[in-house]
């Protein structure tokens, strides 16, 4: 049987019980905070992230470093027989770009089957396509199945980010119409979503964190309506949110599995502490 490895980045937001049942492989974006450089979910977890943010000036991350890369892929391509990597849409990080490159360079030097793959979204919006590939390898099922699951989970599958200040947005540069917001009326509270793979301001919300997520819940009814789903639910330190929303999704909607994690470091330099994510995929299309 054809070994089959699935490969990512740390903007996934994968839990790591998950991570370790399936085989995934985690590559980590680098965080950057009053220049000094951090290797995602490695050098720093989210929890010492979120604990120490406002002691951090200036923070940003970067992609996968060409080399970095180049290292990872020398090792899986000798390691299996096939390897299936799914990235963090381009629009938003230059690893797929570093991915596609390395792959490019390299792709000669190895007998295995390599397949590199835009997921056009982010955070558990692209860890739940990465967690399918990876069950489904684990299945046994075939890379053209697993890929052709995965060309199915892109258009399928909606991430909202309830976002509780403008201060850490402000600094974004990859938000499409986030400059409508600032100097609006204080309390405004913006929810993001991923549109053509690039983080959108979907709505302008206002009062308490938790009233505004379960607001946001007519809408996502009448998205899901009555399709079953896959579900990500992250946060940023709000775990008592994140299980309320949890308990409201498994009474309200038919989910076939479901997954909590932390809004990672590489999410949360935008985000800020606090921010809540739902992402789901819609079986049935």
């Amino acid at each position: 049987m054809s070994k089959i490895k699935v490969l990512t980045d740390s903007t996934s937001d994968i839990p790591a019980h998950v991570v370790k049942k399936f085989g995934i492989e985690i590559i980590p974006v680098n965080i950057v905070l009053n220049g000094k450089t951090y290797r995602d979910g490695v050098d720093i977890t989210p929890e010492t992230f979120y604990k120490n943010i406002q002691n951090y000036n200036d923070m940003y991350s970067e992609a996968v470093p060409y080399e970095d890369y180049a290292l990872k892929y020398k090792k899986l391509t000798y390691d299996c027989d096939e390897l299936i990597i799914i990235h963090c849409s381009k629009e938003l990080s230059k690893t797929y770009e570093n991915a596609a490159r390395v792959h490019a360079d390299f792709k000669d030097s190895h007998k295995c089957k390599v397949e590199v793959v835009d997921s056009k979204q982010c955070s558990m919006g692209l860890g739940l396509m990465v967690i399918a590939a990876a069950r489904a390898a684990h299945e046994g099922k075939s890379s053209n199945e697993i890929l052709s699951m995965i060309r199915n989970y892109i258009p399928n599958t909606s991430i909202f980010l309830a976002v509780p200040s403008l201060k850490y947005l402000r600094k974004g540069k990859k938000i499409s119409g986030l400059k409508s917001l600032i100097g609006t009326a204080v309390g405004l509270k913006p929810v993001l979503a991923i549109e053509d793979g690039k983080l959108a301001v979907k709505s302008k919300l206002f009062g308490k964190q938790r009233n505004m997520m379960l607001e946001m819940l007519d809408f996502i009814t009448k998205d899901i309506g009555d399709s079953s789903i896959e579900l990500g639910i992250t946060h940023a330190g709000a775990e008592d949110l994140a299980d309320e929303l949890k308990g409201v999704f498994t009474q309200k909607f038919n989910c076939k599995n479901i997954f909590v994690s932390y809004t990672g470091p590489s999410i949360g330099i935008n985000t800020g502490p606090k921010a809540t994510g739902i992402m789901y995929y819609k079986h049935g299309r």
